[in-house]
């Protein structure tokens, strides 16, 4: 008995062989992704140490301007320590802590040339025994994972304007032109 197949239904003509990816195809591909990451990861590695540091320097300029908040606020004097804890510093009572030390991650170091600034109820940022307002140098946040722009300097201009710098060497301690500083 014959069964009759309709056209659509044939099997199409059988191919001798089906083709693939030969094996130098595979290792030449394997071998240019394996180059193009070798290339990729140290630029990764260094964005990733640069970001950190930024964020940092972002963090202690936050810090400096919410110690200054705080003293408008409070209508006290308010201590942020080289370590960024910020202390409450009412007269005739003792020091409220009002945030704790900063942690700084591991592989940054934070240095600082002032042991501790005190805002006022004006706004103004000063050294502990001074009462004009401080310039200079108030942070140096630095890894040395990264061989250039490797550190981040944080500048207090006149009590009330803060500022952070990239630079490849330690942080000068006189505050920079306050134009090539932002």
């Amino acid at each position: 008995m014959h069964t009759l197949v309709p056209p659509d239904f044939q099997r199409p003509a059988r191919r001798t062989w089906s083709r693939g990816f030969t094996l130098i195809e595979l290792l030449v591909t394997v071998a240019i992704a394996a180059l193009l990451l070798a290339l990729a990861v140290p630029s990764f590695n260094r964005l990733m140490i640069s970001s950190r540091l930024t964020t940092q320097a972002n963090n202690a300029v936050n810090l400096l301007s919410y110690a200054r908040a705080e003293a408008v606020k409070r209508g006290v004097n308010v201590q942020v320590s080289a370590d960024g804890a910020v202390t409450a510093l009412p007269p005739g009572v003792a020091s409220v802590p009002i945030t704790q030390a900063v942690i700084v991650p591991t592989g940054i170091t934070a240095s600082s040339p002032i042991a501790a600034l005190i805002a006022t109820p004006i706004g103004l940022l000063h050294a502990p025994n001074a009462a004009t307002g401080y310039s200079g140098l108030v942070g140096d946040i630095s890894s040395s994972a990264i061989s250039s722009d490797n550190h981040r300097c944080i500048y207090l201009y006149t009590g009330t304007t803060v500022a952070s710098c990239t630079d490849s060497q330690t942080c000068k301690q006189g505050a920079p032109d306050n134009a090539t500083c932002k």
